[in-house]
């Protein structure tokens, strides 16, 4: 008789929805039924990523998946291939989502997946903060606005990359619904260990194991918004690599170092609100509602009330769109609104527990 919670679980992020304290606190304890593969964030990368267009996991690498995933099941667990980078990188707007999608279908057909999602505008705050840490030099307005938008020559940032759904979706096309859990970034930090049992019971855990103070006190505070401010321009510098490849000087050590003046920080907070204000705005003008009807379709693959934890959302009584608005909203066209300010406001702390680090 099979084994329960024995198929393997493909955790694919989104970025800044706290993947690294899933990996550390719930998906690396054997006792709950998780297992992960040694090193795998490395070879996750290097298997998932870091192919060609026309490339795949050679036979060998897709046994070492399979060989590993029988081990777990031998022990009664679940093997456990987490890695945010598997959802796409939103400076490059996700190019690659579907590929890596169609990668882990053909190594692991029979895993399940697991989908975090966030509120949009508190993510997109998130992750430009995270961009810097990452090494980017541009402003917001510069990293959100496209040059030469008639053409194509690489992969840039897309607002439409956060809508979620059609990532989702596809993942729902090729393992089945019924095996694609998506959950609230926000559930995580207002109900950790009811968030953490349903992965477990998705698992076909004993949701019961799971410690009711799991994941701890919250950890992995973001760096003060000025410090960042001020490490953009140094990234054009100093810090030559992907994000910013004008860089005059190559100095691999430079994010280490720059942490450590994290101290003389320590007393900005006067400086950091009206930083924070100010990106609040200008992610505020970029956005607008043009995910509210995404959302529509992400609260009912949720099961989750989303318009509670601020999620823009079409408003019951609105009126039909007409086919020409609908599309250009679709393609990403913002529509203003008053009260998506106040979704923003309520979330933008949300990167104290998240932004600034390592992508997570």
């Amino acid at each position: 008789m099979k084994e329960p919670g024995t198929r393997p679980l493909v955790h694919i992020g989104f970025h800044k929805t706290a993947s690294t304290l899933l990996q550390n606190a719930l998906f690396s304890r054997r006792e709950l039924g998780f297992e992960r593969l040694e090193n795998d964030r490395y070879h996750i990368q290097l298997d998932f990523v870091k192919q060609g267009a026309f490339d795949d996991l050679s036979p060998h690498r897709i046994e070492s998946y399979r060989r590993r995933s029988r081990e777990a099941q031998a022990r009664g667990n679940t093997l456990v291939v987490s890695h945010e980078r598997l959802s796409g990188y939103p400076a490059s707007g996700g190019y690659d989502a579907k590929l890596i999608a169609d990668r882990i279908k053909n190594c692991l057909p029979n895993a399940r997946i697991l989908v975090f999602v966030r509120e949009q505008r508190s993510m997109i705050f998130s992750y430009y903060l995270q961009y810097i840490s990452d090494g980017g030099s541009l402003s917001f307005r510069r990293l959100t606005t496209p040059l030469q938008w008639t053409l194509s020559r690489k992969p840039d940032f897309d607002f439409r990359s956060f809508a979620y759904v059609q990532c989702i979706e596809y993942y729902r096309q090729l393992f089945g619904p019924e095996n694609v859990l998506v959950l609230p970034y926000e559930a995580l930090r207002n109900d950790a260990s009811r968030v953490a049992r349903e992965i477990s019971q998705f698992c076909e855990h004993d949701a019961s194991l799971i410690p009711h103070d799991i994941f701890g006190a919250p950890a992995n505070e973001g760096m003060p918004i000025l410090m960042q401010a001020l490490r953009r321009p140094l990234n054009a510098l100093f810090n030559r690599n992907q994000l910013s490849p004008q860089a005059p000087v190559v100095f691999p050590p430079f994010d280490r170092y720059y942490r450590k003046l994290r101290p003389i920080f320590a007393f900005t907070a006067m400086f950091d609100k009206p930083l924070r204000r100010r990106l609040m705005r200008q992610i505020e003008q970029s956005v607008g509602e043009r995910y509210a009807e995404s959302n529509q379709q992400l609260q009912r693959m949720t099961g989750y009330d989303l318009r509670r934890f601020g999620y823009s959302l079409p408003s019951p009584a609105a009126p039909m769109l007409e086919p020409g608005i609908r599309a250009a909203t679709a393609a990403g066209v913002p529509r203003k609104t008053k009260r998506s300010r106040a979704a923003l406001h309520a979330h933008g702390q949300a990167h104290n527990h998240t932004g600034g680090s390592r992508t997570a």
